[in-house]
């Protein structure tokens, strides 16, 4: 699974950079937004492995995505670190909570 998403993440890059290009622009930031994917990590001092089911990572600062569905818009957002949700965003697309 792992490079799985490793093989993804090279084809957006790759993706980006071919846009960037053809626009004349570049980028200002990079968000990696994993979905449909697990991770290791630390849960009350258990390692273990977390599947967000759509949603992505959002440990205290860090950047992500928040999906909207194909005709709604996305946010971008930062973490907020919130131990009870394993540090995870919004799934967002097509929920209603």
């Amino acid at each position: 699974m792992q490079l799985a998403g490793d093989y993804a993440k090279a084809c957006h890059d790759d993706i980006h950079a071919r846009l960037a290009k053809l626009l004349g622009a570049k980028a200002v930031v990079k968000i990696k937004n994993h979905h449909n994917f697990a991770w290791k990590q630390e849960v009350n001092g258990v390692e273990c492995i977390v599947h967000r089911k759509g949603a992505t990572p959002a440990a205290k600062g860090e950047l992500g995505i928040i999906p909207g569905s194909m005709t709604a818009p996305g946010y971008i957002v930062k973490g907020l670190g919130n131990t009870e949700s394993l540090n995870s965003a919004s799934h967002g697309a097509g929920r209603l909570f």
